[in-house]
């Protein structure tokens, strides 16, 4: 299956496992990648996630090989197939790292910008390519750069199709941090190691704080905040955290 599932510890790393195409995104791939998601969001286990490519690259987009053909329906269902695939990724509210080198192409850029944490290589090459092939952007790429660039910037990148290194990426705040390629997918399960020790409780409360900001007003936030903290000073991980606060220790969080 060339969509990969490791459990090390507290951390799940989901690899795209077919680096002979660039880890292209058949049918096969994006059916899986959902139930690949939605089991690690049900394993209370696992705290942090990294998403990365096999090989040298992490995504050439979707297989253009499998694209066209058909009818209207069976367009219909190829697009519900890949939008199931990012909604199992955007759905997730356990802090997910993506781990980028090579190529970062269509949607596979949109998977990066899903994630909460972008590492990349600085020759990384991000890309949506769309106009070459005459589609439209999917995955909600247009969504998931306009909100991460704003819209005049994002235009540019659309419109001219053009690569942008993990350098620059880093400078637009694309990325989050830029390290050499072979240390990426290294860099990123330490970060996420890291954050599984964390009170990750709190982590995915603040992740579902950031996903609803983008629709709330401030009010709305507020009463947001009046249901989940109260619910949050009842967490082991609050107990714990206030504990070794109060004992000058270093606090032993179980994301709970």
């Amino acid at each position: 299956m060339p969509i990969t599932l490791h459990i090390n510890e507290n951390v799940a790393t989901v690899t795209l496992d077919r680096p002979e195409k660039k880890n292209a995104l058949d049918k096969a791939m994006r059916v899986e990648l959902p139930r690949v998601f939605e089991r690690i969001q049900d394993d209370v286990s696992i705290r942090a996630v990294v998403l990365a490519g096999g090989g040298m690259d992490f995504c050439a987009g979707a297989d253009v090989g499998e694209m066209g053909g058909g009818g209207i329906a069976d367009g219909m269902a190829r697009v519900e197939i890949l939008h199931r695939m990012m909604r199992g990724i955007i759905h997730t509210d356990i802090p997910i790292i993506a781990a980028v080198r090579g190529v970062c192409v269509g949607v596979g850029w949109s998977m990066a910008l899903a994630c909460d944490y972008v590492i990349a290589a600085p020759d990384a090459r991000f890309q949506f390519a769309f106009r070459h092939i005459g589609l439209a952007p999917d995955g909600g790429a247009i969504h998931l750069l306009s909100r991460n660039l704003g819209p005049i910037r994002a235009k540019a990148l659309v419109y001219s199709g053009r690569f942008v290194s993990g350098q620059e990426a880093a400078a637009l705040g694309l990325a989050s941090e830029v390290v050499p390629a072979a240390e990426v997918v290294t860099r990123a399960q330490s970060l996420a190691a890291e954050w599984s020790r964390a009170a990750t409780l709190s982590l995915k409360m603040s992740k579902r704080q950031f996903a609803a900001a983008e629709t709330q007003t401030y009010e709305e936030a507020l009463a947001a905040e009046m249901v989940m903290q109260p619910l949050m000073v009842r967490s082991e991980d609050f107990r714990e955290g206030t504990t070794a606060f109060k004992e000058k220790r270093k606090a032993q969080f179980r994301g709970q």
